[in-house]
C-alpha cells in the first residue's frame, strides 16, 4: 500500500512529463523530416493532424494522442524566416517552472523573433462560416522585421486570439503595427476576429493607421495591460487602436451589455504621433489611466437606434454607443478628447481636463484636473515620468511608472497628499462610482479588480480611479529582519510593507502625533519599536524609502524581536486606532563560524586519496585471487 501511495504522489508530481503537449526540441526555423521537432512542424502538425497520414505526427511533432498546446523553453528566442500560418485551434506557451507558486508569469518568456520579411503569426482558417479558431498566445515576446509590411507588423488574425503575459514589441505596419483584426459582420460574413490582450506589454510598435491594433470592426478588448512608446500618425485615423468600422443598432446594445470591446484596467503613456483610440459605437474605456501621451481620445460614437413596437404604436429610442467612465484622462499634449460633429459618447466619473467633459450625467461628474495648481501636479518625482517617488510631503497625484521586483507590469501609483486633510480631497481615490445612479445598467461600474489583480474597494459605490486601486490588506505585511554575525550591521528594507502608502515625513508626524515622548525628532513613518519576545538589543534607524540600518549593541547570541509601527498616507486616514501598520521583525545574530574539522583530512598528508585509492584496489587483487 505504501508503494503504491509513493507511485501515486510521484506521478502527480511529475506529470507534466508524461502529458501529452508538444515539445519544440530546436530553435531553429526549419522544416525537414527528423526527429527533431521544430516550431513550425508543430504548428503544421496541429493544422493537419485530422489527415490520416499525419496521425502518427509530422517531422518529429506529435502523434495520434498530442494535446494542442506547443511547449516552449524559458529565456530562449526563436527565430523566423517566414509566417507561422495557423488554422487549427492551439496554444503556444512556456515550459512550467517547475514550481509549486510560481507568481513570475512574463518574466521568463520564450521570444519569437522574425528574421525575414514576414509578420510572425498569419492566423485564418479559411472560412468566414465556421465558428472561431480560438488560439492562445502565453508568455511570449513577439519581436517584429525591420520591414514595413501591409497589414499586421507582428500578427494578421481572422479568428478569436487570447494574448497572456506576453510582450508584443517593434512590429511596423501601414496597418496594424503590431495587429490587425480582420473581419465585419454581415449577413454573408458570419463571424469577424476578435482579439483578447491580458496583462501584457505592447510597446515600441509603428504604423500609419493602428500602431497597436488595427481592427476592422471594435473587437479588442485590452485589459491589465501597459501600451507604451508605440507610434501612429497625428490623424484620426493615425489611433493606436484603431476602429475602422463600429457595430450597427443591432449589434451595439449586444456589445455593451456584454463589454467585448474597448479598454479596461490598463496604463497606456509616452505614445507619439497620433490618438490613443477612436471610440466607435459598442466600446467601453474603464479603470485606464491615459497620460503623457501625444494624443488621448478621438470620439465617433454617435447614439444607436431601438426601435419597439406596441400595436399599432412604434416608438423610437435613442440612447449613447460608447462610455468612458472612472478614468484618469489627463496631460495629452492638450488633445485628451477630440470629437467628432456626430459623436455623443458619455465621458463620466473620470480625472480629466475640460476638453473631455462631454455628455456627463449630474450624478456621475468628472473631476477637472488643473494644471497651474501645485496641489494637481501629476507626476512625483522621477526621470522622464519614470523611477523613484518623491517623499511626503512632495506634490504629485501619481508616482512614477515603477515595476516592482519579480512583476513584469509596471504602473502610475495613486498618491494621498499631506495637504489632504479629508479623504474626499482627493481627485482620484474613491472618485470611482458603481451604480451611483440607483440603476443596474452597470455601463459606469468600477472593475472588480485593478491592473495588478488587487480586489477594488468593498464600499457599495466608490474605487478610485485610473489602472490602480489603493489596498491596504495588513495580511499582506511580510516578516522583516535579517541574518548577521558577530561585528555586522543589518540592513534591509521595508518598502513591501507599505500597503500602497508611502512613510509619513517628521513634521507630518509631529503635527498628527505631537512630539515624541522621549523629545527626540520622529523617524519616517513616525516609527515606533514595539518589542515582543525580548528586550531590545541594538538601536535601528529607518529612512524615507523604508530602508532600515539595525546596529547591534553587543555581540550578543540569538535573537532581537520586535515589531516595527509605521504610519503611511494611506492608514492616517483610518480611525485613530488603526493608524499604525505592524511589520513583524526578527535580527538573528551568531558568532563567526570557525569551525574546522580535523577529524578526517583527505586532501594531502601522509594517508591522503591517493592512498585509499591504492588500497581499495589491493583489497579488490585479493578477492580475485582467492
Amino acid at each position: 500500500m505504501l508503494k503504491r501511495t509513493l507511485a501515486c504522489a510521484l506521478f502527480a508530481i511529475t506529470g507534466h512529463v508524461y502529458s501529452a503537449d508538444i515539445q519544440v526540441t530546436t530553435l531553429v526555423d526549419e522544416d525537414k523530416d527528423d526527429t527533431v521537432c521544430s516550431l513550425r512542424e508543430a504548428v503544421f502538425f496541429l493544422n493537419n493532424r485530422a489527415e490520416t497520414k499525419y496521425e502518427n505526427g509530422y517531422h518529429g511533432c506529435g502523434d495520434k494522442d498530442a494535446s494542442s498546446t506547443i511547449i516552449l523553453q524559458r529565456d530562449k528566442e526563436y527565430t523566423l524566416n517566414s509566417s507561422l500560418q495557423i488554422k487549427a485551434a492551439m496554444t503556444i506557451t512556456v515550459a512550467s517552472s517547475g514550481d509549486f507558486n510560481d507568481n513570475k508569469q512574463g518574466l521568463h518568456n520564450a521570444t519569437l523573433k522574425m528574421v525575414g520579411n514576414d509578420r510572425i503569426f498569419l492566423i485564418d482558417d479559411g472560412s468566414v462560416e465556421k465558428d472561431l479558431i480560438l488560439v492562445t498566445l502565453n508568455e511570449l515576446n513577439l519581436k517584429g522585421s525591420s520591414t514595413k509590411l501591409n497589414d499586421g507588423g507582428l500578427i494578421y488574425n481572422r479568428e478569436g486570439v487570447s494574448i497572456q503575459y506576453s510582450r508584443l514589441s517593434a512590429g511596423y505596419a501601414a496597418r496594424g503595427g503590431a495587429i490587425y483584426n480582420a473581419g465585419i459582420l454581415s449577413d454573408s460574413q458570419k463571424t469577424a476576429g476578435y482579439i483578447n490582450i491580458n496583462n501584457s506589454i505592447i510597446e515600441a510598435n509603428k504604423a500609419d493607421k493602428g500602431a497597436v491594433i488595427y481592427s476592422e470592426m471594435p473587437r479588442y478588448l485590452v485589459t491589465q495591460s501597459v501600451i507604451r512608446d508605440n507610434e501612429g500618425a497625428a490623424t484620426s485615423e493615425g489611433s493606436l487602436l484603431y476602429a475602422q468600422t463600429g457595430f450597427t443598432d443591432t449589434t451595439t446594445p449586444g456589445a455593451l451589455a456584454t463589454r467585448l470591446a474597448g479598454l479596461r484596467n490598463a496604463t497606456i503613456f509616452h505614445n507619439k504621433g497620433g490618438y490613443i483610440a477612436n471610440v466607435r459605437e459598442g466600446m467601453i474605456l474603464n479603470n485606464v489611466t491615459i497620460i503623457k501621451n501625444a494624443a488621448g481620445l478621438y470620439l465617433e460614437a454617435p447614439e444607436w437606434t431601438s426601435t419597439t413596437t406596441t400595436g399599432e404604436e412604434t416608438t423610437t429610442t435613442k440612447s449613447p454607443s460608447a462610455y468612458i467612465s472612472n478614468s484618469i484622462i489627463v496631460d495629452n499634449s492638450g488633445k485628451n478628447c477630440v470629437a467628432s460633429a456626430s459623436d455623443k459618447s458619455v465621458i463620466q466619473s473620470n480625472l480629466t481636463e475640460t476638453d473631455c467633459n462631454l455628455n456627463a450625467p449630474a450624478e456621475r461628474p468628472n473631476f477637472i484636473w488643473n494644471s497651474g495648481n501645485p496641489e494637481h501636479k501629476l507626476i512625483a518625482g522621477g526621470v522622464d515620468d519614470q523611477g523613484t517617488c518623491d517623499a511626503p510631503p512632495a506634490n504629485g497625484l501619481l508616482c512614477p511608472y515603477y515595476t516592482p521586483k519579480d512583476q513584469m507590469l509596471g504602473f502610475f501609483k495613486p498618491r494621498l497628499l499631506m495637504a489632504y486633510t479629508r479623504l474626499s480631497d482627493s481627485l482620484i481615490v474613491n472618485k470611482g462610482r458603481i451604480y451611483s445612479d440607483g440603476t443596474s445598467i452597470g455601463l459606469a461600474s468600477c472593475e472588480s479588480t485593478d491592473q495588478r489583480g488587487q480586489n477594488r474597494s468593498g464600499y457599495s459605490e466608490l474605487c478610485d480611479l485610473g489602472a490602480i486601486e489603493l489596498v491596504i490588506n495588513r495580511n499582506d505585511v511580510p516578516i522583516a529582519g535579517q541574518d548577521i554575525l558577530y561585528g555586522q550591521t543589518a540592513k534591509f528594507s521595508i518598502a513591501d510593507s507599505f500597503l500602497d502608502g508611502e512613510l509619513l515625513d517628521s513634521a507630518s508626524c509631529e503635527r498628527i502625533l505631537g512630539k515624541r515622548p522621549d523629545g527626540q525628532v520622529w523617524q519616517p513613518g513616525c516609527l515606533e519599536i514595539q518589542q515582543t519576545q525580548t528586550v531590545s538589543k541594538g538601536k535601528l534607524t529607518l529612512d524615507q524609502d523604508g530602508n532600515v540600518v539595525y546596529v547591534p549593541n553587543s555581540d550578543w547570541h540569538g535573537a532581537d524581536k520586535f515589531n516595527m509601527r509605521i504610519i503611511t498616507t494611506t492608514t492616517r486616514f483610518n480611525d485613530v486606532s488603526n493608524y499604525y501598520i505592524s511589520i513583524p521583525t526578527t535580527i538573528v545574530q551568531d558568532p563567526p563560524n570557525n569551525f574546522e574539522s580535523k577529524t578526517v583530512n583527505v586532501g594531502g598528508g601522509s594517508f591522503g586519496f591517493p592512498a585509499i585509492l591504492m588500497l581499495l584496489g589491493l583489497i579488490g587483487l585479493r578477492r580475485f585471487r582467492a
